[in-house]
């Protein structure tokens, strides 16, 4: 498409003068006209009617119908050129559990939306198993499970290995000041969250699994809510103790027999794009700074 001509056109529609579209354009009206003429050649027909003694211009049928194309073309090749002004960007598409994305990497995110030059993050929600199938097919570019599995496509690594507390209403400053022994805790009062096969094991070894608690919650997100009464209680990740310590309300303690540690695994592709690959450098370095590791 002839972008001149394009230019040409719409300069003369808006201001509707041949005069006063060459001022908006600082160009001769010679060369405005010059413009429109070669569009039309292009076009095979007359966009604007024109000739001695026509004050106002008007536009052809034509005319009309491709002030809309034109209109839509300018549109774009200003986008394009907006684009080309800020320069190649670079983008990272992460996934994680709901716990870890609530809990553990908002203070990652939110250095990552102001790195320079700028990282567009995508960020995704998702269960573990959910999270290896969509890496392996390049759907995200990193991930964080808390379930380890084997796929041919993707690298597994351990990145937080993470004790079991119980949480409860509770003075902050109480928190870790002894050890609760599971048989001090009341079934009828837990919120139970799903933390994997080898926390089901464990729970089930202390408490009836054909008893069911009265609220199970499928994430965390909603625990800091329903947790009201002094004799609830619930085993999280310190990851989430130490978040709810920043509530004010809460405190956590250690288990005289706990659930085996919670492990975090970080999956990346064996093959990630180039494309990638400067991105995952600026997310590690950011993990390395804003995430503790120390937990214990």
């Amino acid at each position: 498409m002839y972008t001149l001509g394009i230019e040409a056109f719409l300069a003369i529609v808006r201001t509707q003068s041949l005069s006063r579209a060459a001022e908006k354009l600082h160009l001769a009206q010679s060369s405005v006209s010059h413009r429109l003429k070669i569009l039309e050649e292009m076009m095979g027909a007359t966009l604007i009617d024109r000739g001695k003694g026509i004050k106002e211009i008007s536009l052809t049928p034509m005319g009309a119908e491709f002030l809309q194309l034109a209109e839509r073309w300018n549109s774009l090749w200003l986008e394009t050129q907006i684009l080309k002004s800020q320069g190649p960007k670079l983008s990272l598409s992460f996934g994680a559990v709901n716990s870890l994305n609530t809990f553990v990497f908002p203070p990652l995110f939110s250095a990552m939306t102001q790195h320079q030059p700028p990282v567009i993050l995508d960020i995704h929600t998702l269960h573990s198993i959910p999270l290896y199938e969509e890496l392996e097919k390049g759907q995200i570019h990193v991930g964080f499970a808390l379930r380890e599995q084997t796929l041919p496509g993707v690298n597994v690594e351990r990145f937080l290995t993470v004790p079991m507390v119980v949480l409860r209403l509770g003075e902050p400053s109480d928190s870790n000041s002894k050890l609760i022994n599971p048989n001090e805790l009341d079934p009828n009062y837990e919120l139970y969250i799903p933390w994997g096969p080898l926390f089901q094991i464990w729970h089930d070894r202390w408490w009836n699994p054909l008893c069911l608690s009265r609220i199970k919650l499928e994430s965390a997100q909603l625990l800091f809510t329903l947790l009201q009464h002094p004799l609830q209680w619930a085993i999280v990740p310190m990851w989430i103790a130490k978040s709810a310590l920043k509530e004010g309300k809460f405190s956590y303690y250690k288990l005289s027999d706990p659930p085996p540690d919670i492990v975090c695994y970080k999956l990346t592709h064996k093959y990630p794009k180039p494309s990638t690959l400067q991105s995952l450098t600026i997310l590690d370095h950011y993990l390395d700074l804003l995430i503790t590791k120390d937990f214990y």
